[in-house]
């Protein structure tokens, strides 16, 4: 019996070494690509960590004539806007759903589940057409408004699953000693919602982090553009340089690298809080 369960211990091992593998494998041919010259990369079979080493692709990308920090710094800007905001308006609206009852409270969740069914794509043409009347086409607000429209409702949604369960009696608490609903929130809800703003937070801030779509639509000028645009530069009609395309990319993986291992312990509790209470 002893021997049976360390052989299933043993087997489940492998299984869980072989999916960790098979999915941090692409990061690995990310970097080999990288630390290439092209005529290597396209050589059969190819060849792994092997020979002289190209950090200059790296210099490329970062300080060459496509470099890509300004846009870095342009999606980082619209990505912080956009989940800070989501946050804010989310917990507000969410205390709101939560705290207050009102007729047609039920079709107000209902609709903000059935807002996630809907293609990004649908929303594009009627932004683009409101944008352009307010004269908005081109600037990092139209992105900001843009992105924020797709990550507010799931971000109300996981607030609001927070919020339902937090008792009631905590808030009156702190109305007594005097404090406002406003002030309730902001120094009695959000501290024990603290894993839940996190996660909601992260979810708009990735989200507009990797978006093309908007950018694309709404972008027309060189200095606004946005990281997932600047990533397109490196590819032409006949050619892609996959070496500085993937060092590239691996640039841009690293701010949301080091933001999730800062909070990782906040994003995995409230994910699992989260699927606990649905």
């Amino acid at each position: 019996m002893l021997k049976k369960k360390r052989m299933f211990k043993l087997l489940r091992t492998l299984i869980y070494a072989f999916y960790i593998f098979l999915f941090i494998s692409p990061i690995f041919i990310m970097l080999n690509t990288s630390l290439k010259k092209y005529e290597d990369i396209i050589k059969w079979p190819p060849t792994w960590f092997s020979g002289k080493l190209e950090w200059v692709n790296y210099k490329t990308v970062l300080f060459g004539e496509k470099s890509i920090l300004p846009a870095l710094g342009t999606s980082f800007l619209i990505s912080f806007a956009s989940a800070f905001i989501c946050v804010i308006i989310g917990i507000l609206a969410a205390y709101a759903v939560a705290r207050y009852r009102f007729r047609l409270r039920k079709g107000v969740l209902l609709l903000i589940i059935l807002t996630q069914m809907f293609s990004e794509v649908i929303l594009a043409a009627p932004m683009y057409m409101v944008f352009k009347h307010l004269g908005l086409l081109d600037t990092k607000l139209a992105l900001i408004i843009a992105n924020i429209s797709v990550c507010l409702p799931m971000s109300l949604w996981l607030l609001y699953s927070y919020i339902k369960d937090i008792p009631k009696e905590i808030e009156e608490a702190a109305w007594v000693d005097g404090c406002s609903r406003l002030q309730g929130v902001r120094f009695v809800l959000a501290p024990l919602i603290l894993p839940g703003l996190i996660t909601a937070g992260l979810f708009a801030f990735i989200r507009a982090y990797g978006d093309l779509l908007f950018s694309r639509t709404f972008i027309l000028s060189a200095e606004n553009r946005t990281l997932a645009m600047a990533l397109t530069d490196y590819q032409s009609l006949y050619k892609t340089t996959w070496e500085t395309q993937m060092a590239a990319s691996v640039v841009s993986m690293i701010p949301t690298l080091i933001i999730f291992i800062f909070i990782q312990k906040f994003l995995i509790k409230g994910l699992i809080s989260d699927s606990l209470k649905g």
